[in-house]
């Protein structure tokens, strides 16, 4: 196993929203063991739509006016608040973004063309048109924050957000940014739910994120680190087309990842990394059953290595690849009671 070097890629910070809980890796994990899954009469599991208004106003009006923004903006506070990273250091060309959205300006393209229908193309508002462009989410938050670094975004389906956060590892590792935020959203609408829900999946908004540095750059902030970024390719798909966390022999095989509580396609891949430190750090982890959205199951996974990591791949489908191939980001997740 490769140890950590200052060279080394890490991931310090974990925010995560999802329709049952928001904030860090363990808040939703612990929220998702002690509640039922919410119901739903849309077609998809959604995040409230008015979250504590202290959560949002210190945002800009561009992000607040767009959910997938501002659910994303409230993944990128929490990973920075426990990556020990002041909001106020964003303010720099060295740190980027790159976010998954595997819907990206779907929703926003729907809405505007309803607009041109019922009110004609000449009242049509213009603040709505930007909503169609697929990176609309990561420009506002780029700007929201003042992130000059590199910035991208990338819809390939499940993988999407996996996607992000390998793009992430890359741009650190060649020196483009000191730190990315790196992780998925995916907002929706029961329309939108409708044209592409799939038989025994349950579609699901949210969002992810990680921040991704150097290990030496976390050190002089005293940033804990998560978890070691040992490896990231392209590969054959050896598991079934789900999300999975595959954390090998001694944490007990592949564990089905499905948002949580439901396939959130943009945020998926960063989901399944975010449940698999969960599992390492001895969460139950919790798991959708994808025909019947209500009723959660549970896996407790507590073997760890005896130096207190484990080695864990998590692994997504492309759907801008093959179908037998699938991105891999390889870890080595710390333990921590």
């Amino acid at each position: 196993m490769t140890s950590t070097t200052p060279n080394s890629i890490v991931l310090t910070g974990c925010g995560w929203v999802t329709p049952i809980a928001v904030g860090t890796v363990r808040d939703v994990l612990s929220a998702v063991s002690s509640e039922s899954a919410p119901s739903s009469s849309s077609g998809f599991l959604s995040v409230p739509d008015d979250p504590p208004p202290a959560d949002l106003s210190h945002l800009s009006n561009e992000t607040k006016r767009n959910k997938g923004a501002w659910m994303a903006a409230l993944a990128v506070e929490h990973a920075c608040r426990t990556a020990a990273l002041p909001l106020e250091s964003l303010d720099s060309d060295r740190v980027g973004l790159t976010l998954g959205c595997g819907m990206a300006g779907q929703l926003g393209m729907i809405d505007f063309a309803s607009e041109v229908r019922t009110q004609s193309v000449r009242f049509v508002s213009p603040i709505h048109f930007p909503q169609t462009v697929g990176n609309y989410v990561a420009g506002a938050l780029a700007r929201g924050y003042k992130l000059r670094g590199p910035n991208a975004t990338f819809a390939s389906g499940p993988a999407s957000s996996l996607n992000a956060i390998v793009e992430a590892c890359a741009i650190v590792a060649r020196g483009g940014a000191d730190i990315v935020l790196a992780g998925g959203v995916e907002h929706l609408s029961a329309d939108l739910a409708e044209g592409i829900e799939q038989d025994g999946t349950f579609l699901s908004e949210g969002a992810c994120f990680f921040v991704v540095e150097r290990a030496d750059g976390a050190a002089k902030r005293s940033a804990k680190t998560m978890a070691s970024v040992t490896g990231w390719r392209c590969g054959d798909m050896s598991a079934d087309s789900a999300i999975v966390s595959v954390a090998g022999c001694r944490l007990g095989g592949a564990v089905l990842i499905e948002q949580v509580v439901g396939l959130c396609i943009g945020a998926a891949g960063a989901a399944a990394v975010a449940a698999a430190i969960g599992a390492v750090g001895g969460d139950t982890v919790p798991t959708c059953n994808s025909s019947d959205p209500s009723v959660i199951s549970t896996q407790t996974i507590k073997a760890v290595e005896s130096d207190g990591r484990v080695s864990a791949t998590i692994i997504a489908p492309s759907e801008s690849m093959a179908q037998d191939n699938c991105v891999h980001l390889d870890l080595s997740i710390l333990h921590s009671d």
